[in-house]
Parts: C-alpha cells; sequence; structure tokens
C-alpha cells in the first residue's frame, strides 16, 4: 500500500460515524393526524423527494432498528392505521415486523429497477425480503415505481402494485446567478446507471459551463469547465436546477425520476432516456425531450439543441403532462394505502 492510500486509511478508520437520525417531518407526535405514515431514509435524496410528494407525513431515519419502537409507539397513539416504507433503509425488517405486530397495516414502496436488480446484489436482496414477509404476512402490499416491475412480480406471486411517483411541490426560489455564457446541469449522483460521463462529454460538445453535484475523477475532462456543487439541501437544489439553461438526466436505468420533473416544474428544459413512463403517452413530447441512444454523447448534444430550440413548448406541454399525471398517481397511491 503506497503511502497515500495509508494516509486515506487512517482518516476513514478515525472518522466518527455521524449519529443516527430522526427528523419528524410533522414536528411532533402529538401533531400527527393522518391514517398514514410514511419513513424513508433521510439522505436517499430521489426517494425522499419521492416520499415527500405523495403527500404522506414523512419520517425520516437512518436506523430504523435503533428507532423502530419509538416510530410505532408514537404511530399508533397518534391514530396511524397504515405504514409505508420507502426504499428499505437499515433496519426496515425490524420497523415492519413491530408495525405487524401492532395492529398497523404494513406497505413498502421500491424505488429500484430490475437492471439494478441483476447488478446489484444488495438491491435484489432487499425485494427478496420483502416478499418473504410479504408470504409471512408481515407485509400487506408492495409498491413498485417504474412500470412494468409490478406485472412481473404478481407473475412470481407477490402483492405487487404500480405506484408512480406524483409531481414534487416545489419551494418558492429565486435563480442563481451563475454567470456569462450557457450553463448546463447533470446533477447526478456519479455511479454506473446514471450515465455521468456521458454526460459530461455532451456538455463538452454543447460548450458552456457544466454543473455536477460531484465531479468525476476522469482526467480527460480536465479541459472543461466544471462546476463542483457537492450535495445541497433540497431548496438549494431546486433553485440550482431551475438556474441553467439545459439539465440532462441520459440516465441508463430509471425508475419514475424526480429530478426532470422538478426542472420543467422550475421552468427549465431536462432531456432524459428512455428508461421511464414520464412522457412516454404524448408521443410529441416524448420525442422532443427524451434521447434513445443514452451512450452516445454526440447524439445527446443533438437532441439536446433541438430541446433547447423548442424550450417554451417543452415546458408547457411537460408542465401540462404532469399535472394529468399526478391525478393519475394520487388515484393509484390511495387505492394503494387504504386499508
Amino acid at each position: 500500500m503506497g503511502d497515500r492510500l495509508r494516509s486515506l486509511a487512517a482518516r476513514l478508520l478515525r472518522r466518527r460515524a455521524p449519529d443516527p437520525m430522526l427528523d419528524l417531518g410533522f414536528g411532533s407526535w402529538d401533531r400527527l393526524d393522518s391514517p398514514v405514515l410514511a419513513v424513508c431514509h433521510p439522505h436517499w435524496r430521489g426517494v425522499r423527494a419521492a416520499a415527500r410528494a405523495f403527500g404522506d407525513p414523512l419520517v425520516a431515519c437512518d436506523d430504523l432498528g435503533r428507532f423502530g419502537t419509538e416510530i410505532v409507539t408514537g404511530a399508533t397513539a397518534s391514530g396511524v392505521e397504515v405504514l409505508v416504507v420507502h426504499g428499505y433503509p437499515p433496519g426496515t425488517d425490524v420497523l415492519l415486523q413491530a408495525a405487524h405486530d401492532a395492529g398497523l397495516s404494513t406497505r413498502a414502496v421500491m424505488h429500484s429497477s430490475m437492471a439494478q436488480h441483476g447488478a446489484e446484489a444488495w438491491e435484489a436482496e432487499v425485494v427478496t425480503r420483502l416478499i418473504g414477509m410479504a408470504g409471512a404476512g408481515v407485509v400487506d402490499r408492495i409498491g413498485f415505481v417504474k412500470a412494468g416491475l409490478a406485472e412481473a412480480f404478481r407473475a412470481l406471486d407477490a402483492p405487487a402494485v404500480h405506484t408512480p411517483n406524483r409531481s414534487p411541490r416545489l419551494p418558492g426560489f429565486e435563480p442563481r446567478d451563475l454567470g456569462e455564457g450557457s450553463h448546463i446541469g447533470v446533477f447526478s449522483e456519479p455511479f454506473w446507471r446514471k450515465n455521468v460521463v456521458t454526460q459530461l462529454g455532451a456538455a463538452a460538445i454543447l460548450g458552456g459551463t457544466a454543473h455536477v453535484l460531484a465531479r468525476p475523477p476522469v482526467g480527460y475532462l480536465t479541459p472543461m469547465r466544471i462546476v463542483e456543487h457537492g450535495e445541497l439541501p433540497w431548496p438549494q437544489f431546486v433553485a440550482l436546477q431551475g438556474s441553467v439553461d439545459l439539465n440532462l438526466y441520459v440516465t441508463l436505468s430509471e425508475c419514475h425520476p424526480m429530478s426532470p420533473m422538478e426542472s420543467y416544474l422550475a421552468g427549465v428544459p431536462c432531456l432524459m432516456s428512455r428508461t421511464s413512463e414520464v412522457f412516454a403517452d404524448d408521443k410529441e413530447l416524448w420525442e422532443l425531450t427524451t434521447v434513445a441512444e443514452a451512450d452516445n454523447p454526440a447524439s445527446i448534444a443533438r437532441v439536446a439543441r433541438r430541446l433547447l430550440d423548442h424550450r417554451p413548448e417543452a415546458v408547457e406541454r411537460a408542465q401540462a403532462w404532469m399535472r394529468t399525471a399526478d391525478t393519475r398517481a394520487a388515484e393509484r397511491w390511495s387505492d394503494f394505502v387504504a386499508r
């Protein structure tokens, strides 16, 4: 091991693990007045944004094993009838068992795809666990955000329901002054299915400044103008998305992405890959806002230019689509959480 690796390892070993977090989005248990309570991980940005959009009171917690008793006790004392867990935060199995034992009806919502399940063993394992808990009567229904998955899992004898994401409710924001020239947002986390390096290649062709959450460690990107912003609180992130000229969200696998919807609601076009049902039932909007060849930077840049040429039309039609889709999603969600 070289000196740099030894130094890094030593720093990681000395780093204090963060304290477990429990955040009651409604303030306190005595203020909770809802038959449905949702739980998610505080640091999973997309999942938390999706959970928030469904409209139920939300608990954000990164250790459900430690706080499970408190959550179930507070929920039952407040008259909650249905507990919904989004994703699979640590201790999910403990919380679901405790909720079931306390007489609560339980739901789980998965924000992952089968492509992830095939590439990431843990993503597949948590779904397998939930199906097992459903077979044991502990979990009553499992929701899948991605279209097509519920049908597949019902064929595998799981109590699966399609629960498409609702449209986000954006906070008020003031656009940021990012300086002269054009600005392109590539705000996905830099791991395999988010396809960040390819999209930065497209941004290089388009010119201007690229804005990212984290810069990929790819040396040949050095000539590009890239601004790294890091992880931001959601209101600040929404403001940043709404301050660029174009957002790119051309991922390799997706479920029902929140960031593109946030972008359009903020008035900024966002180019997506054809990996979700967002805009799919509006053929003209689909052709305008998506690119088929997700791993080709030149193709992404070409379609992005066309989208920018039709910016007002794209934003208006996208917002109209979201209003209609949100009504459908709300109806599906109401059926899903009904006891």
